[in-house]
C-alpha cells in the first residue's frame, strides 16, 4: 500500500494531484489546513479491505448520487475506515462498490464546496474589525474605522492615519482623515511643472498619456504666451508618432517633433531649439525608464520633470504595480479620464501606500482648460464629494 502526502492551496488542487499520481481509486486517510495551505494523506488502498455490504439503495439515492458523481470525474474517493465482510453475490457486491463510490464522491464534492465557502468567508472577515482600536464600543457598526473600511479604505491607511480621527465623532472623523489623506497624497509643488523646460511624460498605453501630454502643453502656451511650445514624441522606431499627438498639435497651433531611443542625447538637442517642450513617451515601461534617465541626468533636474499618467479607472493592483515599475524616475502623478470613470477609495489607499504624490487631474472632454492642479483643498474635495459607504452587507455583532 502507497501513502501520499499533498500539500496545495486549495481542497480541489490536491484531490488532483492525487488522483494524478495514485490513480482516480485513490482513498482520501485524512484532510487539514495549515498556514493556509491544505495538506492531504492519501493512499491507492490497496491493502484496505472492502467497504461493508448494505442494502441496495434506493430509485431516489441512485439518482442522486449518480448526478453528484456525475460532476467529478476521476477525483479520489474518501475511505470510510470501516473493515468489510465478504460476500459470495457478486451483483450485490457490485452495487454496493458503486453505491459506495457514489456517496464518497458526493462526500469529496461537499468537503470541496466547504473549503471554497470557507476562503470566501475569510475574505469578507479578512476586513472586519470587531474592536476599534480604541477598544470595545457599542457603537462599533457607526464608528469612523469600520465605516471607512466598508467605504473601501486599506486597513494599512486607516491604522496609519488613525490618530488624525482618534476621539473625533463619525461626521468630523471621516472629514478629518480624508484631509489628511488628501494633504498626503497632494503634490505641494504641483504648480512647479510649468516652470520646467521639459515634461516627460510617461505611462501605459490607454492611460490617457497622449491626451495629458497635449493638456500639459496647452497649460504651458497659456501661462508662457511669449514663449514657444512643442510637443515631441519619443518611440522606438521614427513610424510610431501617434497620429493623435499630431492632431493636438494642429488643434493648439504648435510644432510637433519626433525622437526615437536610438538617437543620442547629441541629436536630442538638435529638436530642443523650442522654449518648452512636453515629451510623450510612448516605449515599454522597462525602456521608458532607461531612456528617460539618461535624459534627465543629461538635461538636469532643474529643467526636466517626469509625470506618470494613471487612469482614474486603474484598479488598485494596476497602480501599485504601475507607480513601481516608473519608481526610478521619481514622477508625479497625473490622474486622466475622471470625466469618465471613478477612483475609488481603494485606488486612493493604493497610491497612498506607494508614496505616490498626485499633481494633476485631468479629463478627457476637451484638451484646453480641462487640467487641474491637485491641491491638498482640490483632493479632499473630491474624496469627499465621491465618499461611499458600501451597504450591501450588514455587519453583525
Amino acid at each position: 500500500m502507497t501513502t501520499l502526502t499533498i500539500q496545495a492551496a486549495d481542497t480541489a488542487t490536491a484531490m488532483d494531484q492525487i488522483a494524478e499520481r495514485l490513480g482516480k481509486d485513490a482513498l482520501i486517510l485524512s484532510t487539514t489546513k495549515k498556514d493556509g495551505k491544505v495538506i492531504m494523506r492519501a493512499t491507492n488502498g490497496a491493502d484496505l479491505p472492502s467497504p461493508p455490504p448494505k442494502n441496495p439503495a434506493s430509485d431516489f439515492t441512485h439518482l442522486y448520487n449518480a448526478g453528484i458523481s456525475s460532476s467529478l470525474p476521476g477525483k479520489p474517493r474518501v475511505s470510510t475506515q470501516v473493515p468489510a465482510k465478504q460476500t459470495t453475490d457478486s451483483n450485490l457486491a457490485n452495487t454496493q462498490t458503486s453505491t459506495a463510490d457514489s456517496i464518497q464522491r458526493a462526500i469529496m464534492q461537499a468537503m470541496s464546496l466547504m473549503a471554497d465557502r470557507i476562503d470566501q468567508l475569510d475574505s469578507k472577515l479578512s476586513g472586519m474589525m470587531l474592536t476599534g482600536p480604541d477598544g470595545l464600543n457599542a457603537g462599533l457598526q457607526d464608528s469612523t474605522p469600520v465605516r471607512l473600511s466598508r467605504a473601501g479604505y486599506s486597513q494599512a491607511t486607516i491604522l496609519r492615519l488613525h490618530p488624525e480621527f482618534a476621539g473625533l465623532d463619525y461626521d468630523n472623523g471621516v472629514s478629518s482623515f480624508l484631509d489628511c489623506l488628501a494633504q498626503d497624497l497632494a503634490d505641494l509643488n504641483s504648480e512647479a511643472l510649468l516652470q520646467k523646460r521639459f515634461i516627460f511624460v510617461v505611462g501605459a498605453t490607454g492611460s490617457g498619456r497622449t491626451t495629458l501630454a497635449s493638456k500639459l502643453a496647452a497649460s504651458l502656451k497659456d501661462a508662457h504666451p511669449g514663449k514657444q511650445v512643442a510637443l515631441t514624441s519619443l518611440s522606438a522606431t521614427l513610424n510610431e508618432t501617434d497620429t493623435k499627438l499630431r492632431s493636438f498639435a494642429r488643434l493648439l497651433n504648435i510644432p510637433v517633433s519626433q525622437y526615437t531611443q536610438e538617437m543620442s542625447d547629441q541629436q536630442f538637442d538638435k529638436i530642443t531649439d523650442f522654449d518648452m517642450m512636453v515629451v510623450d513617451v510612448s516605449l515599454p515601461a522597462e525602456n521608458a525608464v532607461a531612456r528617460v534617465s539618461q535624459l534627465k541626468q543629461y538635461l538636469g533636474d532643474q529643467d526636466s520633470a517626469v509625470v506618470l499618467s494613471l487612469s482614474g479607472g486603474s484598479s488598485a493592483k494596476m497602480i501599485t504595480l504601475t507607480v513601481d515599475q516608473f519608481a526610478p524616475l521619481k514622477p508625479t502623478i497625473g490622474l486622466t479620464k475622471l470625466d469618465e470613470c471613478e477612483t475609488t477609495a481603494a485606488e486612493f489607499s493604493a497610491l497612498a501606500e506607494t508614496g505616490a504624490q498626485i499633481s494633476l487631474l485631468s479629463g478627457t472632454k476637451s484638451v484646453v482648460g480641462a487640467i487641474a492642479f491637485a491641491s491638498a483643498k482640490i483632493l479632499a474635495q473630491y474624496l469627499k464629494e465621491n465618499f461611499h459607504i458600501d451597504t450591501s452587507e450588514k455587519l453583525v455583532f
